[in-house]
């Protein structure tokens, strides 16, 4: 496998005016899951296609390890891709499948018998080497593409191409734990690519958002949720996203908005005050509104709990936690007490701010 390094990388289309990749800057570890996540547009596939070679970058270096494979021919750089629909030779068993990158490199056919019994083993898919594509769910198509993608000893990367987007809801669970598991077994360095933040979020050791061509912030998933660099990222992930209010309208001057995730908040009724945090001294993370929408997720020592949808002077938000009593409905009046907010500036974090 290989340490995977973006410096400087650019990327415009011919006749475009502007960059469709401006200075990415990301180190991806040897053996690293990595998820790059973002919305359509945000310059994922063009990335992806750099990274397999499909296109060159118009600036700055890709290298594999120390190598700069900017220019080189994407067989060169042994790289395996696994794409949003499999890809199989129907007229193939599940086995020639399996074997066909191996028989077109001329492997010799005990390096290739090997690997075949070590994929299968790893996949737990050796009952399915005589079908044929036909006989198989997507599930099992998928797997199988997997298998393709691994069964080279020589690969240096994997590039996963949104490759759950097209198996059965009830099944996509069980093919991520899959592909994570034999992820951490092989060691093998894995790119993620994807819109869909909950892929990303329990696939990758540490995920890179990306939006017009940039990469907004690069963490582990628990930094990405719950410390956003950018305004953006703490919008587009979580869901719902972040709360952004005016800064001074929770008593923060040297800031221009303050963000807060639903869960952040201890809820009571607007004429008490709450009575499961200590009160906050600062005088900093206070808000008042009118219950809008009430969307219960279950109960709690008699206590309801869920989503509410509250209407303030500033705009609405949305909080998540034990409501005050089992009586509360849309149009009461709601006081909410931040235990955490962000404070942003031009749309960047400069300051993590505990309230409670």
């Amino acid at each position: 496998m290989a340490r995977i390094n973006l410096e400087n990388l650019g990327f415009v289309y011919p006749g475009a005016e502007s960059a469709t990749l401006d200075g990415l800057n990301l180190t991806i570890a040897d053996g690293e899951a990595h998820a790059l996540l973002g919305a359509s547009g945000a310059g994922k596939t063009t990335l992806l296609n750099i990274l397999s070679g499909l296109l060159t970058p118009t600036s700055g270096a890709l290298r594999f390890d120390d190598k700069d494979v900017s220019r080189q021919s994407g067989r060169l750089r042994n790289v395996a891709q696994v794409f949003q629909f499999p890809v199989l030779y129907e007229s193939l068993s599940v086995a020639e499948n399996l074997a066909f990158p191996l028989k077109t490199r001329k492997a010799p056919e005990n390096l290739i018998r090997d690997r075949l019994d070590y994929i299968c083993d790893e996949l737990h898919i050796g009952d399915l080497r005589a079908l044929k594509p036909a006989a198989l769910s997507l599930f099992q198509k998928q797997l199988i593409a997997v298998g393709k993608a691994l069964v080279r000893p020589d690969v240096s990367l994997v590039l996963l191409d949104e490759p759950l987007t097209a198996v059965e809801p009830r099944t996509k669970w069980r093919l991520r734990q899959t592909l994570r598991r034999v992820q951490a077994d092989l060691k093998v360095t894995m790119i993620y690519v994807t819109h869909d933040q909950t892929e990303a979020l329990t696939f990758a050791d540490r995920v890179s958002v990306l939006t017009a061509g940039g990469i907004l912030q690069t963490g582990t998933p628990e930094q990405v949720y719950n410390s956003p660099e950018h305004e953006f990222v703490g919008h587009f992930v979580g869901s719902p996203g972040m709360n952004f209010l005016p800064a001074k309208a929770l008593g923060i001057n040297d800031a221009d908005r303050a963000g807060f995730r639903p869960e952040w908040a201890v809820l009571s009724r607007a004429n008490s005050t709450p009575s499961t945090a200590p009160a906050n001294s600062t005088g900093i993370g206070h808000i008042t509104g009118k219950i809008l929408r009430i969307r219960v997720q279950g109960a709690q020592a008699g206590k309801p709990f869920g989503l509410l949808t509250v209407a303030t002077d500033h705009g609405e938000v949305a909080v998540r936690g034990e409501f005050p009593d089992a009586a509360v409905s849309a149009g009461d009046r709601l006081h909410m007490q931040l235990t955490r907010c962000i404070a942003y500036t031009d749309q960047r974090k400069v300051s993590d701010i505990e309230l409670l």
